[in-house]
C-alpha cells in the first residue's frame, strides 16, 4: 500500500505554482517551471482561478492581503518586494476504479485520500522574514550567482519545521534539519525553483491527510 501512496503523491504533486514577474506585475503559473524548450504560457497547465484563495503583498513594512480578480491566469498589479499566493487544490481520493477529485466521504471504497493546499512566494526584495502563519519557505541569505549557497528556513504558522521534504527544480535535495533549516547549492541562472512539502493528519472525515506544498522564487543573474 504505501508504494502506491507513494506513487500517487509524485504523480499529483509533480507540478508547482510558480510566479512570473512582469513589467506590471506579477503573473500566476502551474506546471512545470524548467521542464521542455516552449515558452511559459505553452508549456504551463491551465488552472482554476477560483481555486486561489488569497494573495498577500510585502511592501517596504507594510504586509496585506490584495484584491485580485479571479481570471486565468492570476494577474498581480502591484509593486510587491514580495509577493504569496495560496491556492486550495482541493481533494484527491484513491479508490479501486481510479483517483476522484472528491472528499473521503463522497465516494465509494475509498483507500486513501489527501486534501492539497499549494502556495508560491516571488522575491523582488528579501526581507529575510515570514510574511504569513502558511508553510512558507524563508530565504536567510542573498545568493547571486551559481555555486552560491542558499540558506533556508521552512516555517508552518512562523515556527521551524524539521523533516519538510525540500526539492530543487522537481529534484529531491533533502528534508529539514530539527530547527526547520537547509542548505542548497545555487545550480543555474535565472528563476530559482525551491519546494517544501509537509503533511498533517486530517482532523475530519473528509480526508486521511493534509498535505501542504510552498516553491520559492528568487532571481539569480545569468
Amino acid at each position: 500500500m504505501k508504494l502506491w501512496i507513494l506513487l500517487l503523491s509524485v504523480s499529483l504533486f509533480a507540478h508547482n505554482l510558480w510566479i512570473k514577474k512582469e513589467d506590471n506585475g506579477f503573473k500566476l503559473f502551474y506546471g512545470h517551471l524548467h521542464f521542455g524548450k516552449n515558452s511559459i504560457e505553452k508549456r504551463a497547465i491551465k488552472y482554476d482561478p477560483k481555486k486561489v484563495k488569497y494573495i498577500i503583498c510585502k511592501n517596504r513594512n507594510e504586509i496585506k492581503n490584495i484584491d485580485f480578480v479571479k481570471k486565468y491566469p492570476i494577474v498581480v498589479k502591484k509593486e510587491c518586494e514580495e509577493v504569496y499566493i495560496f491556492m486550495d487544490n482541493g481533494f484527491f481520493t484513491k479508490t479501486p476504479y481510479g483517483i476522484k477529485n472528491l472528499p473521503k466521504n463522497r465516494v465509494k471504497m475509498p483507500l486513501y485520500s489527501f486534501r492539497s493546499f499549494k502556495s508560491v512566494k516571488y522575491l523582488n526584495k528579501n526581507s529575510k522574514k515570514a510574511i504569513t502563519n502558511s508553510l512558507e519557505i524563508v530565504l536567510l541569505n542573498d545568493p547571486k550567482r551559481i555555486a552560491d549557497e542558499a540558506r533556508l528556513l521552512i516555517l508552518f504558522n512562523k515556527k521551524p519545521v524539521s523533516g519538510a521534504v525540500v526539492t530543487y527544480d522537481s529534484k529531491s535535495s533533502g528534508i529539514t534539519s530539527q530547527d526547520g533549516r537547509i542548505n542548497l547549492k545555487v545550480k543555474r541562472a535565472g528563476v530559482q525553483n525551491i519546494s517544501a512539502t509537509i503533511k498533517r493528519k486530517c482532523k475530519s472525515n473528509e480526508c486521511d491527510k493534509i498535505r501542504y506544498s510552498t516553491t520559492l522564487n528568487f532571481e539569480i543573474e545569468k
